[in-house]
């Protein structure tokens, strides 16, 4: 009894699809895809008049992570 409803679990699972090809998957493709383009649109001239402004703050950020090994070394470390 117990395969016969598995393989009956298994006929339903694969006549329903994946929820990406479901009209409710679909509908919100769409969606995404209409707030994204309208996002992108609506928004473009904001983003890169702050473009600048952002390269500049994230100086500080490459120098803290990019130099971390330089700190704390003296000659005994680097024998050659």
């Amino acid at each position: 009894m117990d395969e016969k409803h598995s393989m009956h679990q298994k006929d339903n699972r694969d006549r329903q699809g994946s929820w990406w090809g479901s009209t409710q998957g679909i509908a919100t493709i769409l969606f995404i895809a209409i707030i994204g383009f309208y996002l992108v649109t609506e928004h473009t001239a904001h983003f890169l008049g702050i473009l600048p402004f952002l390269i500049f703050l994230l100086c500080p950020l490459m120098h803290i992570f990019m130099h971390h090994d330089h700190w704390g070394h003296n000659d005994k470390d680097h024998k050659m």
